[in-house]
């Protein structure tokens, strides 16, 4: 029998389908929502909109790639240079010059890859491709190529939602990966055991499930498994052809049997189904949830999407524990604020705003990934993201240039033909920013900033004074707790 919180949500008329939920859904399966488009996924039955979000490839989308033709052209030419027995001053400018252009084209990828959580109409997609950075984790310092970034971005979007395994035999074949945890160097007679560490211990079974032996084998497995260029290559001279025990299976194994091997595992089976609901429903699931997931990905063999449409119509997913209980992370809150805004701010100012607030994309703090949960807050970045809405509302926030006029329009934030009082406008607000309901304090705060202390005070979006009124109630809105919470 299902656990409880993995049976299918129905709804009912003491459970209705309604914008909470439907809200909900749009949060943790993508980036936020407007109001029109809560009202969209309200009106459609539960299942139809989980299929409208997990069928994201009938959804065209095309957004310019990053071009790494300059930077190719500069790395051939200090290959030529050093051919050619370049003096060393020379050979020192233009690996000088070369280094800067790719600390630039980083920059590049990073604000490429914003922009399309910003727009994409497939935010599943776009989530899923967060998720893998944090889970199957790679950036600066140690990857030192933005394109290997790019090709690792490009890979998660390919098989966001597609089969695990065939990922992860992929990303042990990843350039970016190959670099970060050295495997690259990984050579017989001297094997270097990080990716093989982390692949069982952080990306695929957990800690407690293989020993320190386990390991060594597996680091055994990989060796010779390197890149040239942008290509994995396989060196056979380097690859350790001897015996190996692991997993208490003997034999001649290389990185794509070891691989194999860790997919025969009971803790394989849990490990991802677990993240998956932590990152999209909530932190430390019932283990009868994890074992009902475990057992439904054993059975449509480590194909992704099945999991998430079980998560997604799931009562667990849809209940209190789960709704408006998550703390945004920085690119969560930022992407968010912005879609649901319309804000217009330089890429490189959100950026910014998100290192202020812990998290810059490809670089992550450690092989781990970023925090969750309350580690997303203390006491510098809890002030950042309360500053955030002046940003978006003012062109000012402390640590972060200063930006020409208004960079949000705040008309568009409520709808003229259904707002004929204050009240109506504050519902409004709350609608689109918490979908939370307000005690009656921090209701009588937004009334204030309309200049009233009556819910039925005429009011209408109306003017340059009413204009300052509505900016003034944004601000406060999103500068309360709730807004903090997916």
């Amino acid at each position: 029998m299902a656990a409880a919180s993995l049976r299918r949500y129905q709804p009912s008329a003491s459970n209705p389908w309604d914008r909470v939920k439907a809200a909900h859904l749009l949060n943790r399966a993508g980036f936020g929502s407007t109001p029109e488009e809560v009202t969209r996924v309200a009106a459609m039955r539960p299942e139809a909109a989980v299929e409208e979000l997990l069928a994201y490839e009938h959804v065209p989308e095309t957004f310019p790639a990053v071009d790494y033709g300059q930077i190719r052209q500069m790395f051939l030419e200090l290959l030529r240079l050093r051919q050619s027995r370049a003096d060393e001053a020379t050979l020192r400018r233009a690996a000088q010059q070369l280094n800067r252009a790719n600390l630039l084209k980083f920059q590049d990828v990073r604000t490429n890859w914003l922009r399309r959580m910003i727009e994409t109409r497939r935010p599943l997609q776009e989530k899923m491709v967060l998720f893998w950075h944090g889970h199957l984790v790679s950036g600066l310092p140690e990857t030192r190529v933005a394109e290997h970034m790019g090709i690792q971005l490009e890979l998660f979007r390919r098989l966001a939602t597609g089969n695990f395994k065939e990922l992860v035999l992929a990303i042990s074949r990843d350039p970016a990966m190959l670099s970060y945890l050295d495997n690259n160097s990984n050579r017989k007679g001297k094997p270097n055991e990080n990716y093989a560490r982390e692949l069982l211990e952080l990306f695929t079974m957990g800690i407690g499930n293989y020993t320190e032996q386990d390991v060594k084998e597996a680091a055994r497995a990989f060796t010779g498994w390197t890149l040239v260029g942008n290509e994995f290559a396989f060196r056979r001279n380097e690859h350790d052809e001897g015996l190996k025990t692991f997993l208490g299976r003997t034999g001649n194994w290389d990185g794509t049997d070891i691989v194999d091997i860790v997919f025969q595992q009971p803790a394989t089976a849990r490990f991802l189904p677990r993240r998956l609901w932590e990152f999209f429903g909530y932190l430390s699931p019932e283990e009868s949830l994890v074992e009902d997931l475990a057992q439904a990905f054993r059975s449509v063999r480590w194909e992704i999407k099945p999991i998430l449409r079980m998560i997604f119509l799931s009562e667990g997913f849809y209940s209190e524990r789960a709704i408006r209980t998550q703390i945004k992370s920085p690119t969560q809150l930022v992407v968010g604020a912005i879609r649901l805004t319309g804000a217009e701010v330089p890429d490189e100012v959100l950026i910014r705003t998100m290192d202020l607030m812990g998290q810059i994309l490809l670089y992550p703090p450690n092989v781990g990934g970023w925090p969750k949960g309350q580690g997303w807050i203390n006491t510098a970045t809890v002030l950042v993201r309360y500053n955030f809405s002046g940003l978006l509302l003012n062109g000012a926030m402390p640590g972060v240039r200063r930006l020409r006029g208004s960079p949000a329009r705040v008309d568009g934030l409520v709808d003229a033909s259904k707002t004929r009082t204050a009240g109506e406008a504050i519902d409004q607000l709350v609608d689109r920013f918490i979908q939370a309901p307000l005690d009656g304090r921090r209701r009588w705060g937004l009334l204030r900033a309309f200049g009233t202390n009556r819910e039925d005070a005429p009011w209408r979006p109306d003017g340059e004074r009413a204009r300052e009124q509505l900016r003034s109630a944004v601000h406060l809105v999103m500068s309360m707790p709730e807004f903090q919470l997916s």
